[in-house]
């Protein structure tokens, strides 16, 4: 197989140096000194076929989601997180793709580690490399900028939305569970409010990214934003997300800062609002993820009449919220993730 000419982003230069030594068998194509995309970035990435970001964990916040999309975009990526977890890497994972993956890696003994680490990184490449469509090639030049996410469309004149609203909840593997689901949901469908546990600084780019692959209208939530038809809003971080109800309409609130059972924003806030201020007019759905978030403010929707749905054990990255949601009986029905768009328009269908 003819080599990849891979690209070897990290702001710390003997970082950058036992990275690329660690790929030896990989032809680099070379490599920058930091992530900003500088015009001398852009001229490497053209014809790269693949990229590794490296950095220290604490660093995750200093990789811009803009940058990691750009440098990403249309390439297969490898993120090597080096230290103590801050729980940024999975974050970094969802903005570069289906292609992307991490790996951390000790602080101590860095170059053993990486030549440990180095056939899964040049396997996960080639594989990634292996899965474009046949006959398709790596960027020839440098992408577009990634666009922010869309404002809300104004609401239309006439009646308020007073319909069903999709309450979705999600933690790790979650991005791409919501990704396969809203791609297959028409852009009928009732509103759908999400919350995804992520580091604040991502949310925003993973909203835009939903937005680019849906049929739907996806955006960051806001206080007091009406809902309708038609749009998906997520919640962003540092705030619990509520909803509710008046004659005018169901609207989101932004409220407290605290953490709820370790998360803000949490999944049993939204839920517990969804059962409170819309009763049976309502589908709540948790998705696969660490902990058991959700499960609680689930049990609360279906005690108040909601049709409530988890996702199974095989489909899930991490069976933890979805398996208690279903073991303290929040959930009514348990389905695999490639059937979930189609269920869920099956519950909808029922409202009408």
């Amino acid at each position: 197989m003819t080599a990849l000419r891979v690209l070897v982003v990290a702001a710390d230069p003997l970082l950058r140096k036992a990275v690329s030594e660690s790929l030896s068998d990989l032809r680099t194509l070379g490599e920058v000194i930091t992530v900003t995309p500088t015009r001398a970035t852009a001229d490497k990435l053209a014809g790269t076929d693949a990229v590794v970001i490296a950095g220290t964990n604490g660093d995750s916040g200093t990789l811009k989601p803009a940058v990691v999309a750009a440098i990403s975009a249309g390439r297969p990526v490898v993120f090597i997180a080096v230290g103590a977890g801050d729980g940024g890497a999975p974050a970094l994972v969802a903005l570069g793709g289906a292609g992307a993956f991490s790996i951390e890696v000790p602080d101590l003994d860095i170059r053993a580690q990486l030549a440990t680490a180095a056939p899964r990184v040049a396997a996960a490449l080639r594989r990634a490399e292996a899965a474009r469509t046949p006959g398709e090639a790596g960027p020839a030049t440098a992408p577009a900028a990634v666009r922010s996410p869309v404002a809300p469309r104004p609401v239309a004149p006439g009646s308020p939305y007073l319909g069903v609203v999709i309450c979705i909840g999600a933690s790790t593997g979650g991005t791409d569970a919501l990704l396969a689901i809203l791609s297959k949901t028409p852009r009928t469908s009732p509103p759908i409010v999400i919350v995804q546990h992520m580091p604040e600084a991502y949310v925003g780019d993973f909203a835009a990214r939903l937005d680019r692959s849906s049929p739907l209208d996806v955006s960051l939530a806001q206080d007091d934003l009406p809902l309708r038809m038609g749009l998906a809003v997520v919640a962003p971080g540092g705030r619990q997300l509520r909803l509710r109800k008046d004659a005018m309409g169901i609207w989101t609130r932004s409220g407290e800062a605290e953490r709820f059972g370790g998360h803000c924003p949490a999944v049993d806030v939204l839920m517990n609002s969804a059962a409170e201020q819309l009763g049976k007019r309502a589908i709540g759905v948790v998705l696969t993820g660490m902990g058991r978030d959700g499960a609680d403010g689930l049990l609360a929707m279906r005690e108040a009449g909601a049709r409530t749905v988890a996702q199974d054990e095989a489909t899930s990255i991490v069976y933890g919220m979805p398996k208690a949601a279903f073991e303290n009986g929040g959930a009514d029905s348990v389905i695999a993730l490639p059937k979930a768009a189609e269920f869920i328009s099956g519950l909808v269908m029922a409202f009408r």
